[in-house]
């Protein structure tokens, strides 16, 4: 066992529903065999408007390597918000998902598909 902390979440509740999230984003994805489908393109984004992928992109993992790598490094962020507290960790979540996701979609925008093929 690592340190003498706490283990599980107790006194993380944002990263417990993140990491919940995610697990049911891409268990579910996985089981109708579209999680192939949850990476950005410029097609489903900017033509299509499928404004859904955007936000699944961010939850959803798309293979099963991802998915138990993801969740360990999600589980692991516990730490940062007991540090923290729930409040400052929640803010700065969101924060990194609204700066992230802008970020994504113009790179999307500027390349169009260049690189994406």
């Amino acid at each position: 066992m690592q340190g003498g902390g706490v283990s599980g979440f107790h006194n993380a509740p944002v990263t417990r529903a993140i990491v919940l999230a995610s697990g049911l984003l891409s268990v579910v994805f996985s089981v109708n065999r579209r999680a192939r489908a949850l990476g950005l393109s410029y097609q489903d984004i900017i033509k299509n408007f499928r404004v859904w992928r955007i936000f699944a992109s961010v939850f959803a993992f798309q293979s099963t390597p991802e998915l138990m790598f993801g969740l360990y490094l999600l589980y692991y962020f516990r730490v940062f918000e007991r540090q923290m507290g729930s409040n400052k960790y929640s803010v700065f979540s969101l924060f990194a998902i609204a700066v992230s996701l802008p970020l994504e979609i113009l790179s999307l925008v500027l390349l169009k598909g260049m690189l994406f093929r």
